[in-house]
């Protein structure tokens, strides 16, 4: 049976304090015939996506400074006024300059929740079984997973939470970036997207959710009362028609056009985008990214993972040009985990932003989520004991390293440590007790290894194994080996 590396406290995220080197990370993967550097185009653009670190604003792998911005303000009508109110995970859109070192200047920021309201029907991810976690919030479902930054009362989200919720739309609902506690009010209402499903006198309906319109109802920008209509997508800001109306008929303040304006570029504009795949269909090379058409082709890059890896649902960074509505892709880069590492610190370089954990290399890029348990405040390379998921990569050596998407400092070490990734045959070694996983060599005894469900295969057929394992100085010895293939 397939085991994944567990996730202890996914959903407690804290801000730690990152050495000074991080704020001039240098990510994983190549530049390609493009002439796009890694982290950012050069030139003038618009970035959109999570914000994964301070000291300025990193988004998409830039550091953007924000002095030249007066009082570092956020254009947003969420109670988010200056860069102080932003939390890591929320989507941001940063207007601004690159530069091909990955820093750059931002000229404005823009935020807007996707959501604000009360939870329902929560469902926690089970890293066990590498599924996400789900909530219902006012007629909508949301998935969370180990990439999304929840920040709420005791760690854990449970039923009846009034939260705020950054998200991407799917196809199937919305994946959640950023979750965290909140407290609405009369100038701080609820709030919802969605795509209008029925429409009865002045009543609409969004999922399950009902909503009042009519004559009352602010309708700021493009929109009139004529265009609530089946099919629209739009944003409605409104409060519960009777106090204590958790579940009810929402009465709505005002409705506009759900603002995709924050995921468009300007005509001819440089723009990166992150988010998961929609509505791929391979044999035109399109997809959807938040609702924006993407074009790829054979001049496209696909930085370090394969074209034929790209489907619904993966969550990538796109790095193009804005065009007529559409982005024309250069770049595509994954920024899903598939690798993952949980042991201790043996060694750690801040001012090349790279730990060696239980063997493996650990890059840390601008793209990385730091949390911690709850009684440790101390800097990731202090740390005694890591758990680490991202992406296989190589580098220009040839060496495998694993490059951080979100690192967990945790307080216990079990003296067991536990790793994913490719399983490398390297010149027949399984046939001699050794194999290799994240560059890491380890010895087996023969009667150790798991086979793979009830197959006559074993795990020296698969691609990608898990290994519990342990150590011995720089010695590593596997005590249990599963196949992690999907079957």
């Amino acid at each position: 049976m397939s085991r994944s590396i567990p996730s202890h406290n996914l959903l407690k995220f804290t801000a730690i304090p990152l050495a000074l080197g991080i704020l001039s990370a240098c990510g994983g993967g190549g530049g390609g015939s493009t002439g796009i550097a890694d982290g950012g185009i050069r030139g003038t653009g618009s970035s959109v996506g999570p914000v994964s670190g301070f000291g300025s604003v990193f988004v998409n792998g830039v550091k953007f400074e924000t002095r030249n911005i007066p009082n570092r303000s956020v254009d947003s009508n969420d109670d988010i006024s200056s860069e102080d109110d932003l939390e890591k995970g929320m989507i941001l859109r940063v207007e601004g300059v690159w530069r091909p070192d990955k820093t750059g200047e931002a000229e404005r920021l823009e935020y807007d929740d996707t959501f604000r309201g009360p939870v329902s029907d929560v469902i926690l991810p089970d890293a066990a079984n590498n599924t996400p976690g789900s909530f219902r919030l006012l007629g909508q479902t949301i998935r969370f997973d180990n990439r999304t930054v929840v920040r709420v009362g005791n760690g854990e989200l449970t039923n009846g939470m009034t939260v705020r919720v950054s998200a991407w739309r799917t196809g199937d609902g919305y994946r959640a970036s950023y979750v965290g506690s909140v407290t609405t009010g009369p100038d701080f209402p609820l709030e919802l997207e969605g795509r209008i499903e029925e429409v009865n006198l002045d009543r609409f309906r969004i999922g399950t959710q009902w909503i009042r319109g009519g004559l009352n109802v602010g309708y700021p920008g493009d929109l009139t009362i004529n265009d609530v209509v089946v099919g629209a997508l739009v944003e409605v800001e409104g409060d519960f028609s009777s106090p204590g109306g958790a579940g009810g008929e929402i009465r709505a303040a005002e409705i506009r056009f759900a603002d995709d304006r924050r995921f468009r570029g300007e005509e001819d504009e440089d723009i990166e985008l992150s988010g998961p795949v929609q509505s791929l269909n391979l044999s035109v090379s399109t997809f959807l990214l938040n609702g924006v058409p993407v074009d790829f082709d054979s001049q496209t890059e696909f930085d370090d993972f394969s074209r034929s890896r790209i489907a619904d649902g993966l969550l990538v960074q796109v790095e193009g040009e804005f065009r007529s509505g559409r982005v024309y892709a250069e770049e595509i880069e994954l920024l899903e985990g598939n690798a993952e590492v949980e042991a201790a610190v043996q060694s750690a370089d801040p001012s090349a932003n790279e730990l060696i954990v239980g063997g493996v290399t650990v890059r840390i890029t601008n793209n990385t989520l730091i949390d911690s348990d709850d009684d440790i405040t101390n800097n990731v390379f202090d740390a005694d004991f890591l758990e680490v998921e991202g992406i296989e990569r190589r580098d220009e050596n040839d060496q495998v390293f694993l490059e951080a998407l979100n690192i967990e400092i945790e307080s216990d070490d079990e003296g067991e440590f536990q790793l994913k990734g490719q399983l490398r045959n390297v010149e027949g070694s399984l046939d001699a007790g050794t194999l290799s996983v994240l560059g890491v060599p380890l010895s087996y005894d023969e009667n150790d290894y798991t086979e793979v469900d009830d197959d006559d295969e074993d795990w020296r057929d698969c691609s990608v194994v898990s290994v519990d394992y342990d150590s011995n100085g720089n010695d590593f010895r596997a005590l249990g080996i599963e196949c992690e293939d999907d079957n």
